[in-house]
């Protein structure tokens, strides 16, 4: 009997004693967890209480964000959304610690939690979810202190008389981190998401993921890791009355922050009344700092985008930034947080960036960067587009930021182009129409004619350029060099003389409208900003 009796006496003392214990190490978790979330740089704590029971705790947290950014989005969102992203929400925390409260393995802590909005938000929320809980969390705390966050947002379906629908299909995900976050994973997944605005037009996304894996870097409010976005479908479309202006490449911007440039724009088109991209991924990687500086690339890829009639892909780019200063790196990024926090004008963003990345961020450029074009490779209805490259700067110094001949001295550079004939003239008829006067802009003929002028001034600057060696015609694609170093530029390895215009380079007409038309562009040119001091 006695024998039966003391494993059962020494549990009935260490349960409670063990789930004593694992209440002090739950509440250090979320505490830390809290903090954390407290310190980026959108979100703020209102207040925080922790109650600590035997088995079973209570963390109640109200969060809001801050004012300042809602402040820098006000010219972004409606202002009904950002009337009920002003309000506060309440999460409160459910917390069971004993050893076996997720099961069979045991853990530090489960806690569930319950959010709770302001009356009007709570108000509008109703509307889409209906009686469902629109946001369900639940957290894993294992007993070393790392743990795992699911959370999941239900699916709505929501219709108004007038027509408009949104289906949303819910959201899940999960947060894998250690003990202080300073090293986490991030993974979620939406199904699918489409929004008919009556008879205006839609938009339908499908399968949209996202995985992240970030880093904490000791001493720098700066993150490291890799991050992955796939998107299988992406389609807007929009009846004729309404006036777009949509480019291709104002599109790739909106998504990637890559610039792709004037090749891809149509021009003299109507705008089409839908764009469909079609597998989309964005990937990125950073790794951590060695010796003070960072290596970083990204990749940004789609199979196919159609824009209107015309069917666009696939598109591959990949670049690369390499000997990055880490602590330049650091200020800039702080200056962006405090910049988008602070200014709702995006130009006045811009002018802060810009002046950032001339004091704090010069050290990005000034200690020997390398960047990289390792792959561009993308096909449009009128050819195609590859090149790669690199360039590098030794000994920059930060005056010479805001001095272009200054920088080119000190720039290394080697790109290579392959380009097809058709789409060279159609980027040069997209640029040159405006430096043209059209009496009547609806002469269809007139337009044709200037068309044409171009498309033969162009064409004789490509045969030029082949017949002197600074390029290699393959078929219907124009391949060349390009090289810049020690103040000279080469084309096919053959230095290219900018000095002076070329007067062999057309007939005399054709020499004279080209002068003409450089004269012109000289005189629009505007100057690099002088560098200013940030606002303090």
């Amino acid at each position: 009997m006695k024998k039966i009796l003391v494993p059962v006496i020494a549990a009935a003392l260490l349960f409670p004693l063990s789930s004593y214990y694992l209440g002090i190490k739950a509440q250090e978790s979320l505490e830390t967890q809290h903090r954390v979330l407290s310190e980026t740089f959108f979100i703020e704590s209102a207040s925080h209480e922790y109650q600590r029971g035997l088995f079973l705790s209570r963390e109640t947290a109200v969060m809001r964000i801050k004012p300042s950014v809602l402040e820098g989005l006000k010219n972004t969102l409606p202002e009904n959304l950002l009337n009920a992203l002003d309000k506060p929400v309440t999460l409160s925390h459910r917390v069971r610690h004993y050893p076996f409260a997720a099961g069979f393995m045991p853990v530090r802590a489960v806690v569930d939690t319950e959010l709770v909005f302001h009356p009007d938000t709570e108000k509008t929320l109703q509307r889409f979810f209906g009686s469902q809980t629109p946001l369900v969390l639940h957290n894993t705390v294992r007993l070393n202190g790392s743990g795992m966050l699911q959370f999941n947002i239900a699916a709505f379906d929501y219709e108004e008389l007038s027509g408009i629908k949104l289906n949303w299909q819910g959201m899940n995900g999960t947060v894998d981190y250690n003990d202080d976050f300073s090293d986490y994973q991030t993974r979620f997944a939406l199904p699918g998401f489409k929004v008919v605005l009556a008879d205006k037009g839609s938009l339908n996304a499908e399968n949209l993921s996202f995985s992240a894996h970030t880093v904490k870097q000791d001493n720098l409010p700066l993150s490291t890791g890799s991050s992955e976005t796939s998107l299988s479908l992406l389609e807007v479309v929009w009846q004729d009355k309404i006036a777009y202006d949509i480019r291709i490449n104002d599109l790739i911007g909106m998504i990637s922050d890559l610039q792709v440039g004037a090749f891809i724009n149509p021009y003299g088109d109507v705008p089409p009344g839908r764009i469909r991209v079609e597998n989309f991924r964005y990937a990125t990687r950073t790794d951590s700092p060695e010796n003070g500086f960072i290596d970083s690339n990204g990749k940004f890829v789609f199979d196919k985008l159609h824009y209107g009639e015309e069917t666009y892909g696939p598109l591959h780019i990949e670049v690369a930034a390499e000997h990055l200063d880490a602590a330049a790196l650091s200020a800039l990024k702080q200056r962006w947080q405090e910049s988008v926090a602070r200014y709702s004008d995006t130009d006045r963003q811009r002018e802060q960036i810009l002046a950032a990345v001339r004091n704090e961020g010069s050290g990005i450029f000034t200690r020997n960067p390398v960047f990289k074009l390792r792959q561009f490779s993308f096909a449009t209805p009128q050819g195609h587009i590859k090149a790669d490259g690199k360039v590098s700067f030794a000994g920059l110094a930060a005056e010479d930021l805001n001095h272009l001949p200054a920088m080119l001295k000190k720039m290394q550079a080697a790109l290579n182009f392959d380009v097809s004939r058709s789409l060279i003239e159609r980027f040069a008829i997209a640029q040159a129409r405006v430096l043209f006067t059209i009496e009547n802009p609806d002469d269809i003929e007139e337009q044709k004619e200037i068309d044409n002028t171009i498309r033969l001034l162009t064409e004789q600057t490509i045969n030029h350029l082949v017949a002197e060696g600074f390029a290699i015609e393959d078929g219907n694609a124009v391949k060349t060099i390009l090289t810049v170093g020690n103040n000279t530029i080469t084309l096919n390895g053959k230095p290219f003389d900018t000095s002076s215009p070329d007067d062999d380079l057309y007939d005399e007409s054709a020499g004279k409208e080209i002068s003409d038309v450089s004269d012109t562009s000289s005189d629009t040119q505007e100057p690099l900003p002088e560098n200013k001091p940030l606002d303090p």
